[in-house]
């Protein structure tokens, strides 16, 4: 791991990472992935803090910063895949266009992040937290979501194709024409979401709660699994969900 400052200035007598240094960090992280380990020095931070970090179209794949402090951070088109930021905060960070393929978000904070067009292609955010996340376009596929909070989110456009979404809670979430086909929705909360043209092809509703969610359509049903346990809105009150086949 490298030796980081510990007093001198402002920034470093508060444990926050200086601009400096995060550039010589990823330009060491640089020189590690060009190499194949034998230059330079993975990014190797737990509980790093780089709050409101300028990391904007950085190559940061097989970082590794559990826990690490991103309030705000700058991940505008930055690559992370394969990286590990559990229970990291990515609260409020800018995360447009960013590669999250295969990387570890188990229980992170991406309360608030600014993040269209993100890929989100076998990530693991269980148990996340994604209040009020704007995923605007956002292209989630074979994703693990299971009891993540969404909140307000807004996926609107976007895809959610094969993905682990069980108990998720999508309270208020804007769902607007969201691709969910072949996702798993086990006992998940969509109070107050707003599904118009969401599609739902060989997804999984078995238990979840759309009592009161919009936009809700005879043909999404038609599309889905469910099971006697998934809550409809009144106007669908006698309507019977197709079983998922026993594979």
């Amino acid at each position: 791991m490298p030796d980081l400052p510990k007093e001198g200035d402002r920034e470093s007598e508060e444990g926050v990472i200086s601009e400096a240094d995060l550039t010589r960090l990823i330009n060491g992280h640089d020189k590690w992935l060009l190499s194949d380990g034998r230059e330079g020095a993975q990014f190797d931070l737990p509980g790093a803090n780089l709050k409101y970090g300028g990391l904007f179209a950085a190559d940061m794949r097989r970082a590794n910063l559990p826990d690490a402090e991103l309030f705000n951070a700058n991940l505008r088109d930055c690559n992370l895949a394969q990286s590990n930021l559990a229970g990291a905060n990515l609260e409020g960070a800018n995360m447009v266009n960013a590669n999250l393929e295969d990387a570890n978000l188990e229980g992170a904070d991406l309360d608030k992040a600014v993040s269209p067009g993100v890929n989100i292609t076998n990530t693991i955010l269980t148990n996340a937290s994604l209040r009020s996340t704007n995923f605007l376009g956002a292209q989630f596929f074979r994703a693990q979501l299971t009891g993540a909070d969404l909140t307000d989110a807004n996926l609107a456009g976007g895809v959610a194709r094969e993905c682990t979404l069980d108990t998720v809670n999508f309270t208020d979430a804007k769902l607007m024409l969201v691709d969910f086909t072949g996702s798993s929705l086990k006992g998940a909360n969509f109070t107050a979401a707003v599904l118009f043209g969401a599609t739902f092809d060989k997804a999984d509703l078995s238990d979840a709660d759309l009592s009161s969610a919009l936009g809700v359509t005879q043909d999404q049903l038609d599309s889905a699994y469910g099971n006697s346990g998934t809550r409809l809105p009144e106007a669908f009150a006698d309507y019977a969900m197709t079983k998922r086949p026993v594979d």
